[in-house]
């Protein structure tokens, strides 16, 4: 019986190749773009998945609550992880990671800069699976002045060599490599170039609870309940921890997250990589269902709309003794068979897409994630889906015709239930108004937040990094040779730079009443040179100069946000001091405007400025000739620092970093929206084919009593155009509150332009006019001769 089913389905799809094509093209398009949909998800879905204990590891991180401000740090003090070990019996084990910064080794003289570099304890490879090509993970790390590193900084570094038991040196220490790991998949929320002894520091054994920046992991022992460590924390924040923060008011909690919630569910700031959001993995596995069900609507939509060619055919085979059962079996066989051929296609297509997807979106999929059990099941659903489901209702609906009403011409006469195309139609195209809506919102976004005033001149300036003391020390050296190059307009230096991080310190800080109170204070490190740079305008008060000596000693500067903060009326001469045993004053002598330090996700925060001329981070402003400019650069670089690879970079460019997720977003959102867009298109061209042929003779009898083409088309086009209308209603409500409430993530976001739901309606109309109307025309056109002549 199934080969029956099979040979018949082949002989009909043969016999309609358009009506095939059609179908085929639809679906594979379909299944094309909801596999790669699926692939993104797994990925990120499966960070951290890797790690042979990642049920049992957690993160504990850190929430801070002061009188006026709060916040939620990625990173805890550097006592926890032992304390943990040494006072839970819930816990096996712990491994701390201490970022290092950008740092330089040395080998044979020459300089290699590195990033996501940790100083790390050596129960790394208790906890984490780390796959060492060449050491051993017992010993690796127990020794001061040892290191393991990545197979990529190996193969950058030695070349070839085997790297154990050769030295690499930093400006400070000489470190013996005593391993070699595979490097960290992509799916990994830390992933470190190098790991050092943590031991190598004498920091490794403080006991200062006070300062924060560690990432602390836990490994809890079979069995152990999380909610119960956690719960148990509270214990060390009462022993170690309050009796610090107590006296300034400000409340700590430690939460834990497991390594494998850290990428989708984090809050924290402070993460060593970009995280995901589980709210977009809902929207894209929203946008993979809707794509098969708009293909599966094309496919219900035309096999319906044919029924009339199929009606006889279904009278015959009743009247000869089929059963109903056999006809729908049948009808289900060729929409499986065609979602089978789809889905075929769609496979060798992806593995095309897949590397091209990778290359433009900077991501890692891989058309063997598809081999994995739950995404094979996936793939069955789908084909269940678009094979079955949408099969269905033309089965039940063709196998439903009277042999009687049909040999006789009146069966089917009308090509199947109408309302129910309309409604799928409509459907389909409430779908495309709410991906397109969303789509031109998420670029009006980001094109905010290219175009925003950050309240700084980031255009032109490039970053250069001076990562160590001798360096610093040169760079009045260094400056004032790029400032004898008429190409270079200005040069600064500070201790971080906008898009970077910056400190927090508790420290008394002066009420408007003139009381000395305890703050906890964001601040970084500037000199003179820093706002005029950046073009930051002072709205009270003076820049720190080098005509006042003091400045560097008992100056600073800050900025609107921080007076908002604290209530000052007047801040020139209000007082910080940095340390409650010392006598020294910090005075306010100057106030800049505020600008965006972080991401338009955050508010923009109290910042106060320390001025200091040590700083590693330089910012050059160059001429708009960016090309002599850096050539400028590169060459008082190399004067002034023999020896040491120049690296630079724009500072728009690491600025926009912070939003490389969101863009990566929406280009998919974009692509997905003219993919859905297009199969909606096939299904209304192919449609429109079959409603022009089926009313031909309605329109060649118009036509002799004197309908004119341009009335015949409307009459044709027009409900497609309510269906248009229809559509959007549902469509808009919904892009509206979806999309208002993403827009809410950011802190600095565009306000919904009414006029852009006007302008994706037009666009759709348009769109649904143009595929339609060429069968209407071609219709309305046809000689009513040839069309009537047998009547």
């Amino acid at each position: 019986m199934l080969k029956s089913y099979l040979m018949v389905s082949i002989r009909h799809l043969m016999r309609q190749p358009t009506y095939a094509a059609l179908n085929i093209l639809g679906l594979t398009i379909g299944i094309v773009s909801s596999l790669l949909i699926i692939l993104y998800l797994s990925q990120e879905l499966s960070y951290d998945k890797h790690h042979a204990k990642a049920d049992r590891i957690y993160r504990i991180s850190s929430d801070i609550k002061e009188p006026d401000n709060a916040f939620r740090w990625a990173v805890t003090q550097l006592p926890l992880g032992r304390t943990l070990k040494a006072e839970f019996e819930e816990v096996e084990q712990y491994v701390r990671f201490i970022g290092n910064g950008r740092t330089k080794f040395i080998k044979d003289n020459i300089n290699y800069f590195e990033e996501d570099v940790f100083q790390v304890d050596s129960t790394v490879f208790d906890v984490f699976s780390f796959d060492l090509i060449s050491g051993n993970p017992s010993t690796a790390l127990q020794n001061p002045s040892s290191m393991v590193i990545s197979k990529t900084m190996a193969d950058k570094i030695f070349k070839g060599e085997n790297p154990v038991g050769q030295i690499l040196k930093t400006d400070q220490n000489s470190f013996e490599i005593t391993g070699v790991y595979e490097d960290l998949p992509k799916t990994s929320h830390i992933r470190p170039n190098a790991m050092m002894s943590a031991s190598t520091s004498d920091r490794n054994n403080s006991q200062n609870w006070g300062g924060f920046g560690i990432y602390t992991y836990a490994l809890l022992r079979e069995g152990a309940d999380p909610k119960v460590v956690e719960t148990k924390l509270n214990d060390i924040i009462d022993k170690y921890v309050a009796v610090i923060f107590d006296q300034f008011d400000i409340v700590i909690r430690y939460e834990m997250i497991a390594i494998k919630d850290i990428h989708l569910y984090s809050t924290f700031e402070g993460e060593p990589e970009s995280l995901g959001n589980i709210k977009y993995i809902y929207i894209f596995a929203a946008v993979a269902l809707f794509l098969i069900v708009i293909a599966s609507i094309n496919y219900m939509n035309l096999s319906t709309a044919r029924s009339m060619r199929r009606a006889l055919e279904v009278g015959i085979r009743k009247v000869m003794g089929a059963q109903r059962g056999m006809l729908i079996g049948q009808f289900i066989t060729e929409s499986v068979v065609l979602t089978v051929i789809s889905l075929v296609i769609s496979l060798i297509v992806l593995a095309i897409a897949v590397p091209l997807f990778n290359g433009s979106l900077d991501t890692n999929l891989s058309l063997l994630d598809l081999l994995q059990p739950q995404l094979i099941l996936v793939v069955l659903c789908i084909l269940v889906l678009t094979g079955f489901v949408s099969g269905s209702y033309p089965a039940f609906y063709l196998s439903s015709f009277k042999p009687a009403a049909v040999l006789k011409g009146k069966g089917a006469s009308r090509g199947g239930n109408q309302w129910l195309r309309r409604v799928l139609v409509g459907i389909q195209f409430a779908i495309s108004i709410f991906m397109l809506i969303g789509t031109f919102i998420i670029y009006d976004q980001m094109q905010y937040l290219r175009s925003k005033d950050l309240g700084f001149d980031k255009d032109q300036v490039v970053r250069v990094v001076l990562d160590n003391q001798a360096s610093r020390e040169k760079y009045p050296v260094f400056r004032n040779s790029l400032m004898q190059n008429p190409n270079i307009k200005s040069v600064a230096s500070s201790s971080t730079s906008p898009g970077n991080g910056y400190g927090k310190n508790v420290m008394s800080v002066e009420t408007n009443e003139g009381v000395m109170e305890n703050y906890g204070i964001d601040a970084y490190v500037v000199d003179y040179d820093f706002f005029p740079t950046l073009s930051i305008p002072f709205e009270k008060g003076r820049n720190i100069s080098s005509q006042y000596p003091s400045d560097t000693a008992t100056s600073v500067m800050v900025n609107e946000a921080m007076v908002a903060r604290m209530g000052w009326e007047e801040p020139i001469g209000k007082k910080f001091q940095f340390d409650r045993d010392s006598t020294v004053f910090h005075r306010v002598v100057g106030v800049v405007r505020d600008f965006h330090q972080q991401s338009l996700y955050n508010p923009i925060e109290a910042l106060m400025f320390i001025p200091g001329l040590n700083n590693s981070s330089v910012l050059i402003k160059t001429s708009e000739d960016l090309q002599a400019s850096l050539a400028a650069i590169e060459a008082s670089w190399n004067e002034v620092y023999p020896g040491i690879p120049f690296d630079a970079t724009f500072l728009d460019e690491e600025f926009m970093e912070q939003y490389e997720t969101d863009q990566l977003r929406g280009k998919l959102f974009l692509g997905f929206s003219l993919m859905m867009i297009f199969i909606a298109c096939l299904g209304l061209l192919g449609l429109a084919s079959f409603i022009a042929e089926q009313r031909t003779k309605e329109i060649s009898i118009r036509k002799v009593l004197g309908a004119n083409t341009g009335g015949l088309v409307t009459l044709l086009v027009k409900d497609f155009v309510w269906l248009v209308l229809i559509g959007a209603v549902p469509a808009f409500g919904l892009g509206y509150y979806f999309m208002n409430d993403w827009l809410k993530t950011f802190e600095y976001h565009v306000d919904i332009n009414l006029l852009l739901f006007v302008v994706v309606l037009l666009i759709i109309l348009v769109i649904t006019v143009l595929t339609t109307g060429y069968h209407a025309l071609r219709a309305a056109n046809s000689n009513p001769a040839n069309n009537l002549k047998y009547e």
